[in-house]
């Protein structure tokens, strides 16, 4: 059985480096091929610079807040590094294709500046998603694969909604609006942020990873909150026939950011919350 579970995690790494390589081709060489170089500078250098600030948060939760049997083992490691950089893969290919959000055509060819803040807040928030789901001990890969990805499918989900209610994605990539990128953005960073949070903790069973992911409702309110600012945009756009409103923006984006980093400072550890100390109580009455 441990041959097995050792093959398996090869495997596993295996792909992993394989998916990592494709995405690092597929995300830098546009960034340097495409001539002239000084096109769109400013996007090409915050492109470049996003993978290397999402490695080093991935490496810093490896090395300080994962699992005792990874913190110092180089291997390990090296296997969730490049879990992770495929796990970014998959996140820019969703936010891509489900999002439409392209940091190829939107970002840097159309230079569309409100779709780079919005893929910027992607990324990370995806970059965090992951990391939470790397916080705590577990006994393999399968556990940060499943706790991610509760968190990455209510990220996808949450985004759907708030665009059929706001129609966001257009406003975005078709109308080029600055301030709805913004406050996208930071809605896609601090949910990331508030679901991180959810995805963290040792791990117990799939059940009870459930029940300690609904440490992450506040960010159906973070949610609700989007909505109704981007209606209040819209009708106001509407009215005034203009919508310039990058500072209001800039300052819910700051909002939205310190709303879900105070959420995760004082929401309570998950033992403390009386419905997981019911789920346990369920639980081992099962295994009895």
């Amino acid at each position: 059985m441990d041959i097995l579970l050792y093959l398996v995690e090869f495997l596993v790494f295996i792909v992993s480096i394989i998916c990592s390589f494709k995405f690092l081709v597929k995300w830098y060489e546009p960034l340097l091929s495409k001539r002239p170089l000084n096109r769109n500078k400013s996007a090409r250098y915050i492109l470049g610079l996003l993978p290397i600030g999402s490695f080093c948060v991935i490496l810093f939760t490896l090395k300080m807040l994962a699992s005792f049997d990874v913190v110092d083992s180089f291997i390990y490691i090296s296997m969730y590094m490049v879990l992770g950089i495929a796990w970014l893969f998959l996140g820019a290919t969703l936010m891509s294709c489900v999002f439409d959000l392209s940091w190829l055509d939107d970002a840097l060819n159309l230079n569309n500046k409100a779709a780079l803040i919005a893929v910027v807040g992607g990324f990370l928030g995806l970059t965090l998603i992951y990391s939470g789901a790397n916080i705590g001990n577990g006994p393999g890969w399968w556990c940060v694969v499943f706790t991610g990805g509760l968190g990455l499918v209510a990220w996808i989900v949450l985004g759907l909604v708030i665009n059929s209610c706001t129609k966001t994605f257009e406003r975005i990539t078709v109308e080029r609006d600055i301030g709805c990128g913004i406050r996208f953005g930071s809605y896609l960073l601090a949910s990331g942020i508030i679901l991180a949070r959810a995805c963290a903790g040792d791990w117990t069973s799939f059940y009870i990873t459930l029940v300690e992911f609904i440490d992450g409702w506040s960010v159906l309110v973070l949610a609700g909150i989007l909505i109704l600012v981007e209606l209040y945009y819209i009708h106001k756009a509407k009215s005034n026939k203009t919508n310039n409103a990058i500072f209001g923006s800039i300052f819910l984006a700051v909002v939205f950011i310190a709303m879900a980093i105070t959420i995760v400072y004082l929401l309570p550890p998950t033992s403390g919350n009386p419905i997981y100390r019911v789920a346990l109580e369920v639980f081992w009455s099962l295994h009895i």
